[in-house]
C-alpha cells in the first residue's frame, strides 16, 4: 500500500457533513465526510480514502475503498459524542493500517481482504451497507506488525 494524491474533494456540503471525491478532475461519489484526512492505493489499484466530519467536538471518520474506476466498493464510519478526532497512521502494510483516531482509543488495523466476507467491526464502529465486507477493523496486538 502507498500513499497517493490522486483524490480530492469538491463541492463540500457543510449542513449535510457530505462532500462530492473526485479523482483526475471526474466525479467518483458523493461521500459523507468534510476533510480528506489520508489516502493510500492497494497494490491491484484499488483506493482507501478516510474523511473526517471536520467537528472539534463531535468528531467522525468515514473510511472508503473505491475501486480503479472510482465505484465505491465498501466503506465504515465511527462518529463520536463530545469526542475531538486526530487521524494518525501509525504503520502501513500491503494490505492494512495501523492507526488512531480518538485519543482514548487503542492502535486499531484495518485490513482489506481480497474477497468480501461477512464480518464484525468493534464497538463504536460501523458498515455503511448491510452485507459483505472487505473491509475489517480490530484492536492491533501489541508488537504486531
Amino acid at each position: 500500500m502507498r500513499v497517493t494524491v490522486d483524490y480530492r474533494l469538491s463541492e463540500t456540503d457543510k449542513a449535510r457533513g457530505r462532500s462530492q471525491l473526485l479523482r483526475a478532475d471526474a466525479s467518483v461519489a458523493e461521500v459523507d465526510g468534510l476533510v480528506l484526512e489520508a489516502q493510500f492505493e492497494l497494490p491491484d489499484g484499488t483506493g482507501l480514502v478516510w474523511l473526517a466530519d471536520d467537528s472539534p467536538y463531535d468528531e467522525g471518520l468515514h473510511v472508503y475503498l473505491l475501486s480503479p474506476d472510482g465505484r465505491i466498493l465498501d466503506a465504515l464510519e465511527s462518529t463520536g459524542v463530545f469526542s475531538p478526532g486526530v487521524l494518525k497512521v501509525q504503520a502501513t502494510g500491503e494490505t492494512w493500517v495501523a492507526f488512531t483516531f480518538y485519543l482514548s482509543d487503542p492502535v486499531q488495523r484495518l485490513e482489506i481482504a481480497a474477497t468480501a466476507g461477512w464480518r464484525r467491526l468493534p464497538g463504536g464502529w460501523r458498515y455503511k451497507k448491510l452485507g459483505r465486507h472487505r473491509l475489517s477493523l480490530h484492536a492491533q496486538q501489541e508488537g504486531a506488525r
